[in-house]
C-alpha cells in the first residue's frame, strides 16, 4: 500500500530542508567572515584535535625561542667580559716582558708593580660583570657578587652551579661560566689573583728570574684558560643559532599545516555559498507554488 503524503507532512519536510540549507549558508558566511573553517569542535573533530596539537607545539617552540634569545644575550655579555679579562692578562704579559729587562730601574719596576695591582683590581670588576642586574659569573646565585674586592679574590662561598636553559625537546644547555673557572685554570697554576700578587712582589724585589720564568708561565696558562672559555662560549652560540634556525623552519611547516586545517578556502567557500543561495531561492520559489493547503488539511 502506498502511503499518502499529506500537505502538512510535505510542509514539514520542506521547512526542514529549507532550514538545513539556511544553516549551511550561515556556516559558509561565518567561514568567510572569520577566515576560519573550524569554529566549533563539531565542524571537524579530527581536524580540531590535530590543530590543537599544532598550537601546543607552536607554544612550546615560542618558549624555547625565548630561552634561546635570553641565552644568546647572556653568552654575548659573557664573551664581552671574557674579552676584557683577556686584555688584562695580555697587558700583564707585556708588563712581565718589560719587568724582566735587567736594565729597568728599581723605580721603573715599582711603577710596573703598581699597574699590576691595578690589573688585579680590574679582574674583580670584570668578574663582577652583570646583565640586567644578574651577575654573569655568580653561578646560580646571580644576585650576589662572585668577586670580593677587599681581598681581592673570590667571594666565599664560591657558587659553582650551572644556569641551564631548555632550548628544544630534551635539550638543556648550560649558559654560564662560573667565577672559579674564570680565575683558576685546571692544574697546578695558582688563580689569577695569586699570580698577579706574586708578580707585583717579584717586581718590587727585582726578582728577574721569577718574572721571566714563573710569572710568564702562569700568565700563559691563564691566557690559554680564557681562550678555552671563549671557545666554549662560541660553540654554544653556534649551537643556539642552529637550534633557533631549525625551530623557525619547523614553525613554517607547522603553520602551513595549521592553515590547511583551520583556514577557509575562500574560493571554494564563495562557490558553495553562491550555490546554496541559488538553491535556497529556487526552493522558496517552488515552495510558494506547491505549498498550498488542500481541503484534506482542514478536515484532518
Amino acid at each position: 500500500m502506498i502511503d499518502r503524503i499529506g500537505s502538512q507532512q510535505l510542509s514539514r519536510n520542506f521547512l526542514a530542508d529549507l532550514n538545513r540549507n539556511q544553516y549551511d549558508i550561515a556556516g559558509l558566511q561565518r567561514q568567510l567572515a572569520t577566515g576560519k573553517r573550524l569554529t566549533n569542535p563539531s565542524d571537524d573533530p579530527i581536524g580540531v584535535g590535530i590543530a590543537l596539537g599544532i598550537r601546543d607545539d607552536l607554544a612550546s617552540v615560542a618558549a624555547w625561542q625565548r630561552n634561546i634569545a635570553d641565552s644568546q644575550s647572556w653568552l654575548s655579555a659573557t664573551d664581552n667580559a671574557l674579552d676584557g679579562y683577556q686584555n688584562i692578562i695580555q697587558r700583564a704579559q707585556e708588563l712581565a716582558v718589560q719587568g724582566g729587562n735587567g736594565t729597568l730601574s728599581a723605580g721603573g719596576r715599582q711603577q710596573l708593580a703598581t699597574e699590576v695591582l691595578a690589573l688585579r683590581d680590574q679582574v674583580v670588576e670584570t668578574g663582577n660583570a652583570s646583565l640586567g642586574g644578574r651577575y654573569l659569573f655568580g653561578g646560580t646565585q646571580t644576585n650576589r657578587q662572585p668577586m670580593d674586592g677587599s681581598i681581592p679574590g673570590l667571594a666565599a662561598p664560591v657558587n659553582t652551579g650551572l644556569l641551564t636553559r631548555e632550548v628544544a625537546q630534551g635539550q638543556v644547555l648550560s649558559v654560564n661560566i662560573t667565577a672559579d673557572r674564570l680565575v683558576d685554570p685546571a692544574g697546578a697554576t695558582p688563580d689569577i689573583f695569586q699570580t698577579l700578587t706574586d708578580f707585583a712582589a717579584a717586581l718590587q724585589a727585582g726578582d728577574l728570574q721569577a718574572i721571566s720564568g714563573t710569572t710568564m708561565t702562569e700568565l700563559d696558562a691563564h691566557l690559554d684558560n680564557v681562550n678555552m672559555l671563549r671557545g666554549e662560549i662560541g660553540a654554544k652560540v653556534n649551537r643556539l643559532d642552529l637550534t633557533d634556525q631549525r625551530h623557525s623552519l619547523d614553525n613554517i611547516t607547522r603553520q602551513q599545516q595549521q592553515s590547511e586545517i583551520e583556514d577557509t578556502d575562500i574560493a571554494e567557500a564563495i562557490t558553495n555559498l553562491k550555490m546554496r543561495e541559488t538553491v535556497l531561492q529556487a526552493s522558496m520559489a517552488v515552495g510558494a507554488r506547491t505549498m498550498q493547503r488542500s481541503l484534506v488539511d482542514f478536515i484532518s
